[in-house]
């Protein structure tokens, strides 16, 4: 093992460049070549979350991923109002919320979280690749610069905990961090390949979607410390289960899409 380099962060780079390939090329080609790479994160994703929430057995699991699967096909093949179908899968989380909160609808409530959880961010990654592919680009570039900026921020650095109950190894250093290379990444992005908005504004979006990605990370951290599991799974070495990767990429994808759909003209999109 290369010196200075713990296990852990040595998984974390292998299994990164060993994904980073299936997930770029997909994107790269899209149609359904982009809908197979988001069919199969969602099943992943699905089958992890009720593991995570206790909410049924492995069938029960399989039965959510088979409506995840559909979903990206009729999306794919019919191209339904982006708005519409993000307005609705927002109501459904909102009322899965309420239903947790009352004690006798709590399954339910959990059920229709992931459901929204899943679904949200593959309808969102659809749409901005139907929009320009360099913006499904740039939101992997924000979430995993905000990951690596904030692991190495926070581990170099330490100081005062972001949010201790929730997430004790966070720290504000590691927000920081991340945004910073959030920035960073973005202005690089925008010099090999002129996309979306421009100077300031670049720099606004990329510093906000990077404190968003940290809230995704940290609302995946308080609903698996609510039910006391340390990993969604354990697929990816070093890292743990799918839903442990995209926290972020679960809240910036839907945040971005409505950000375009809102106000096309700052990211230079024809509405």
């Amino acid at each position: 093992m290369p010196l200075g380099i713990s296990n852990n962060l040595f998984q974390r780079i292998v299994s990164a460049l060993l994904l980073l390939p299936l997930v770029l090329a997909p994107v790269y080609y899209g149609g359904w070549w982009f809908a197979a790479l988001l069919m199969v994160g969602g099943v992943f994703m699905a089958t992890e979350w009720v593991a995570l929430t206790s909410t049924g057995n492995r069938l029960v699991g399989f039965i959510l991923a088979g409506f995840v699967v559909v979903l990206v096909g009729v999306i794919e093949s019919v191209s339904p109002s982006a708005s519409l179908v993000l307005t609705l899968f927002l109501c459904v989380a909102v009322v899965g919320t309420i239903s947790v909160k009352l004690s006798f609808l709590k399954r339910l409530g959990w059920w229709l979280i992931g459901f929204s959880y899943v679904s949200l961010p593959l309808v969102a990654l659809w749409w901005l690749r139907t929009v320009d592919g360099l913006l499904v680009l740039w939101v992997l570039l924000i979430v995993w610069a905000t990951d690596i900026g904030g692991y190495f921020a926070g581990k170099g650095i330490g100081g005062p905990k972001l949010a201790p109950r929730i997430s004790p190894k966070k720290t504000w250093a590691g927000l920081l961090g991340g945004m910073v290379l959030s920035i960073v990444a973005s202005l690089g992005l925008a010099v090999f390949a002129p996309f979306g908005p421009t100077g300031t504004l670049l720099i606004i979006f990329a510093a906000m979607f990077a404190i968003w990605s940290q809230v995704g990370d940290l609302f995946e951290s308080g609903v698996k410390r609510a039910f006391g599991v340390k990993d969604s799974g354990g697929l990816i070495p070093g890292h743990g289960g799918v839903l442990d990767r995209v926290d972020g990429l679960v809240f910036v994808a839907p945040a971005m899409a409505v950000a375009v759909l809102v106000c096309p003209y700052l990211f230079n999109v024809v509405s």
